[in-house]
C-alpha cells in the first residue's frame, strides 16, 4: 500500500511521455467502451469542405468568401461566430470581412508565431480576473491583419498534442507576447462563449493542481498542466455539420457556429479518442459543447484523490486476489479483480472522472505481484516445513502438484532396513526423554550418511529406518551407493562421540518397488511397497538370525561388478539360498561383519 501511494503521487499518467501515451490509450479505450453520443443542440459547424472549395474554386477561402459565410451564419439566426482561420496577412476583401463581423458576437484565432518574428499590436485578452504564474519564455503572438483588428474578439487556436501525438485536451488559456507585452488569450471556443455567457475568470496556481475557469456561472477545473479534457461525442461529423455551400439550408439558429476546413488535403486533421482525422474545426466545436452542456471531464486535485483511493483498493485486492493459495482460484479471482477495476475506471469516466488508469493498473499489478510473491514465499515455506518429513528429493513435487501422484508402474529401486541392535534394553533406563534423544541422534546418523549419496529415507520407525536408493528416478549406480550408504553410516556411528556403543543390522534387497500415495483427501502418505520391500525387511530379521551385522541379497551384490567387489572386499559371505518368512521362493543370501573402517 505504501509503494501504491508512491505511485498515485507520482501519478505517471501525467508524466513521461511513455506513461502518458499509455493513459491516453486507458482512456480511449473508455471512449470506445462508451460509445458515442448525442452532441448537445447549442453548438454547429459551418465548413468549407470539398463542394464549397469547388464552387469557390480557391482554397484556402478568400476573405470576400469567408465574409459571406458569415453573413450567412447571421442570417441564419447564428448566436455567436468562431473562426477557425489564421488571417493574419492583409488581403482583398477585408473590409468586406469586417463588416460582416461587425455587430456580430465573433472570435477570431491567435497563434505562435516563430521566435523571431516581430511584435505585434493585438488586443488584449477578454479575462476579467487573471491569477497566473510568471509563464517564462514565450513565442510571439500570430493574429489578425491590422485591418481585421477591433472588429472581434481573439481567442488562441494552438492544439495540444499528447505525447502519442493524440488530442485529449485543450489548453484554457496561452500567453503570447505582443507589442504591449505578455497577453492571456483564452481558447477559440472559450472566447466564443465568453462573448455570449459573460465575465471570465482564469486562476492557474504555480503548482496548476487546483487551476479553475469561470465562465459567467459556469466553473471548468483544468487539469495539472491547465488544460481541459476533451469529452468527444463520437468520431467527425458526429457535432451536426453543413456545408458553407449550402448555408441557407444549415440549421444554426440559436447556436455557436464554428467556421473553419475540412475540405480534403487542408491538413487541419488530428487524432482524437474516436477518430484518426478528427477536423480542427469540430475539436473547438467539441469544447464549446462540453461548456455549454457542462459535459467536462475532471481531472484536477478532486480526481487525483480519487485515484489515490482507487490505487490503494486495487493494490490490496490484488494482493489479496493473486495470493490465494489454489493457483486456478487465484487466476479467477485476479481476472475479477481486473475486471472489476475497469468497470469502476469506466463508471467514474461516465459520471466525468478521468481517473488515472494508468495508477490504478500498476497498483493492481504491484498488489498482485506481491500476492504470488507471498504465494511463492509461502510454498516455499510449506516445501521447506515438509522437506523434514520427507526427502528434498521428494518435497519440490509434493509442495507443487495439487494432486501429487506416483503410480508410475514399477521401477527399479535397492531398499535397505537399518535396525539398533539391543535398543530394547538400551532403551529401558533412558526414560521418554533420554530415549527421544537418542533416537533423534540416530535419525541425524542416517540423514548425515544418506543425503551425500542421493538416497531416500522412506519413513523412521522407532530405532529402525527404511532407505530407498533410485528414487524418484532409477540410475545404474543405485547399488553401489546404497553400499556406499552402509559403509557411510557404520563410519558416522564410529566417529560419534556420544554413540553408546550399540551395533546396527542393515538388511538389503534390490528389485521392482511401486511408488504412490495413499491415504485420504486431506491426509496423504508417500508410500514404497512390493516384494523387495518386505524382503529386504525378512534380510534385517534374517541377520539377527545369524548375528551378523549385515545380511544383504545376492541380487543386489550381483547387479553389478562394482557391487560385487564392494561385498567381497567388506568381507561379505554367500550364505546360500533361504526361504525367508512369508515367501516361498527361497533366494541367495551374503550376510558379514560392519563394513570395515
Amino acid at each position: 500500500m505504501l509503494v501504491s501511494l508512491v505511485i498515485t503521487l507520482w501519478h505517471p499518467g501525467d508524466r513521461s511521455a511513455f506513461w502518458q501515451g499509455i493513459e491516453g490509450r486507458l482512456l480511449d479505450a473508455r471512449f470506445l467502451w462508451r460509445g458515442p453520443v448525442a452532441p448537445p443542440d447549442g453548438v454547429a459547424i459551418l465548413a468549407f469542405d470539398d463542394t464549397a472549395v469547388a464552387r469557390h474554386e480557391a482554397f484556402p477561402p478568400s476573405r470576400s468568401a469567408l465574409a459571406a459565410a458569415v453573413v450567412a451564419a447571421t442570417e441564419a439566426g447564428a448566436r455567436a461566430i468562431a473562426l477557425d482561420f489564421l488571417l493574419v496577412e492583409q488581403r482583398v476583401g477585408d473590409a468586406d470581412l469586417a463588416a460582416a463581423l461587425s455587430g456580430v458576437d465573433a472570435v477570431l484565432g491567435v497563434a505562435e508565431a516563430l521566435p523571431d518574428a516581430p511584435l505585434r499590436v493585438l488586443d488584449d485578452g477578454v479575462f476579467a480576473v487573471l491569477v497566473a504564474s510568471d509563464p517564462g519564455s514565450l513565442l510571439p503572438a500570430l493574429g489578425p491583419a491590422d485591418t481585421l483588428r477591433g472588429v472581434a474578439a481573439l481567442g488562441h487556436v494552438i492544439v495540444r498534442h499528447d505525447a502519442d501525438g493524440a488530442v485529449r485536451r485543450f489548453d484554457a488559456a496561452r500567453a503570447l507576447k505582443t507589442a504591449d507585452g505578455i497577453v492571456w488569450y483564452p481558447s477559440l471556443a472559450i472566447a466564443t462563449l465568453t462573448g455570449v455567457d459573460g465575465a471570465l475568470d482564469l486562476r492557474m496556481p504555480s503548482s496548476r493542481i487546483s487551476g479553475r475557469m469561470n465562465i459567467g456561472e459556469t466553473t471548468i477545473a483544468l487539469d495539472r498542466q491547465g488544460a481541459i479534457p476533451l469529452n468527444f461525442y463520437g468520431p467527425a461529423g458526429t457535432i451536426p455539420t453543413f456545408s458553407v455551400a449550402n448555408a441557407e439550408d444549415a440549421d444554426l439558429k440559436g447556436k455557436t457556429v464554428f467556421l473553419g476546413a475540412t475540405a480534403t488535403g487542408y491538413g487541419d486533421r488530428h487524432a482524437t479518442s474516436f477518430d484518426a482525422a478528427f477536423p480542427g474545426v469540430e475539436l473547438h466545436a467539441t469544447l464549446a459543447a462540453n461548456v455549454i452542456a457542462q459535459h467536462f471531464l475532471r481531472r484536477d486535485a478532486m480526481a487525483w484523490m480519487w485515484d489515490v483511493a482507487l490505487a490503494l483498493m486495487v493494490a490490496v485486492a490484488g494482493f489479496i486476489a493473486a495470493g490465494l493459495d489454489r493457483p486456478w482460484l487465484a487466476s479467477l479471482t485476479t481476472i475479477g479483480v481486473v475486471a472489476a477495476t475497469a468497470a469502476a475506471l469506466q463508471a467514474a469516466f461516465i459520471a466525468g472522472w478521468w481517473l488515472d488508469g494508468s495508477t490504478a493498473l500498476l497498483s493492481l499489478l504491484l498488489g498482485g505481484a506481491a500476492g504470488v510473491g507471498l504465494r511463492l514465499l509461502e510454498h516455499r515455506r510449506r516445501a521447506a516445513n515438509l522437506a523434514l518429513y520427507q526427502s528434498p528429493l521428494f518435497v519440490e513435487r509434493l509442495a507443487s502438484a495439487a494432486d501429487p501422484r506416483f503410480e508410475a508402474g514399477a521401477r527399479p529401486a535397492v531398499v535397505l532396513f537399518v535396525d539398533v541392535e539391543k535398543f530394547t534394553t538400551y532403551s529401558e533406563n533412558l526414560g521418554p526423554e533420554g530415549t527421544a534423544d537418542f533416537l533423534r541422534m540416530f535419525h541425524g546418523l542416517v540423514e548425515e550418511a544418506v543425503d551425500p549419496l542421493g538416497g531416500i529415507i522412506a519413513h523412521f520407525a522407532g530405532d529402525g529406518a527404511m532407505v530407498v536408493f533410485g528414487l524418484p528416478e532409477p540410475g545404474p549406480d543405485d547399488a553401489i551407493r546404497a553400499l556406499r550408504f552402509i559403509e557411510a553410516l557404520y563410519a558416522a556411528v564410529d566417529a560419534s562421540t556420544t554413540w553408546p556403543g550399540l551395533g546396527l543390522r542393515v538388511g538389503g534387497h534390490a528389485g521392482p518397488v511401486q511408488t504412490g500415495v495413499v491415504g485420504g483427501r486431506r491426509h496423504k502418505q508417500l508410500t514404497v511397497s512390493g516384494d523387495v520391500v518386505n524382503t529386504a525387511s525378512r534380510l534385517q530379521d534374517f541377520a539377527k538370525s545369524r548375528q551378523a551385522a549385515l545380511a544383504l541379497s545376492g541380487a543386489l551384490l550381483q547387479s553389478s561388478q562394482e557391487a560385487l567387489s564392494w561385498a567381497e572386499k567388506a568381507g561379505l559371505r554367500p550364505a546360500g539360498q533361504h526361504k525367508l518368512r512369508g515367501r516361498l521362493e527361497p533366494i541367495q543370501v551374503w550376510t558379514g561383519p560392519p563394513p570395515s573402517t
